[in-house]
């Protein structure tokens, strides 16, 4: 399973992304270089980048930093965040990053999903889900759309994508394991790679993902308060789990 290390950037810092950042000050690093470096060195081989500010404002808000990040590692990287146009994705591309996250827009215009699939191919556009209670969040996660997390997964299955990042956004917030039995249900209901994100505290957690079927797993909080430490997290995953 691949391991996907976050870094969640607002107004040009490293924040928590589940902890009300933008009234509480939870922030991490006010240098993402720095930690993506450290990511790097703590044996990550993905890094999950997110412009928090740009989820929410519909456009690249924090675009230079990302560059910053490209330029700096040697690992693969995939971003999200105000992906609204070819432009956007054709610039991130050009910068450097590996894969593109679109969220917002993949629900709201699949004409837009089918054409970045056909100009940028399926390996390098990768589709984000995040699941409040079954049901699509969009907009930065802001409001509730009238799609079903698993009926959505099937319709852009349908259009061509081939990976999506499942994000249960109740474990995200409670931190409290991840959802292991809808992350089942989307594995078995559709043939795509699935890279879940949501709530996952522990080596166990990720063990869970591992023998679920899982194809990744994204982690930030718990790396950003000490409840994972990433290298052995990364040799968990390299394993296949602890067992193997």
């Amino acid at each position: 399973m691949q391991l996907y290390a976050g870094i969640h950037i607002s107004d040009g810092k490293c924040v928590n992304p589940n902890k009300a950042h933008y009234l509480k000050n939870h922030i991490i690093t006010s240098d993402p270089v720095k930690l993506a470096l450290y990511w790097q060195e703590m044996g990550a081989t993905y890094l999950h980048v997110v412009d928090l500010d740009a989820a929410t404002m519909g456009y690249p808000v924090n675009g230079h930093i990302v560059r910053d990040i490209v330029n700096a590692v040697r690992i693969p990287i995939q971003y999200g965040g105000g992906i609204r146009t070819i432009k956007d994705i054709d610039a991130f591309l050009t910068m450097g990053v590996s894969r593109i996250i679109i969220g917002t827009q993949a629900i709201l215009n699949p004409h837009f999903l089918k054409e970045a699939l056909h100009i940028f191919g399926t390996e390098r556009i990768v589709v984000g889900i995040d699941a409040d209670n079954g049901m699509v969040a969009i907009e930065g996660r802001a409001r509730i759309s009238n799609f079903n997390s698993i009926t959505l997964a099937q319709n852009v299955e349908n259009i061509g994508v081939e990976t999506i990042v499942y994000t249960d956004v109740l474990c995200a917030t409670n931190m409290n394991g991840p959802d292991i039995e809808n992350t089942k249900e989307m594995i078995s209901r559709t043939h795509l790679n699935i890279i879940y994100s949501g709530g996952i505290t522990s080596l166990n957690d990720l063990e869970s993902l591992i023998s679920c079927g899982a194809d990744g797993a994204m982690i930030g909080t718990s790396l950003y308060t000490n409840k994972i430490r990433l290298d052995e997290a990364v040799m968990l995953c390299k394993r296949g789990g602890k067992g193997e």
